[in-house]
């Protein structure tokens, strides 16, 4: 990744295992010096809550969302799907 390929690009997404436990120390190999104010990170993993992926966006203010929310949307569906007649 580079300066313009960043600049073109404002969301990025991690949908990878990296920075889950018991590897809460790593994080997906991006330029963060490059993410600004207008850029939007989130991250399927959801625990911790605040992965450092989404913490080296914090420091660079970029809005930042974590795969929670998903998770319980996903069991809600899963539900309804399995279990409505």
């Amino acid at each position: 990744l580079n300066s313009s390929i960043m600049q073109e690009y404002s969301v990025i997404i991690n949908c990878s295992p990296v920075g889950m436990f018991p590897n809460e120390q790593l994080c997906p190999d991006i330029p963060y010096h490059l993410l600004t104010q207008h850029h939007y990170l989130y991250d399927l993993v959801y625990k911790p809550a605040l992965t450092l992926f989404l913490q080296r966006g914090k420091e660079k203010n970029t809005t930042v969302v974590n795969g929670y929310e998903m998770l319980i949307i996903q069991a809600e569906e899963s539900w309804r799907i399995w279990n409505t007649v």
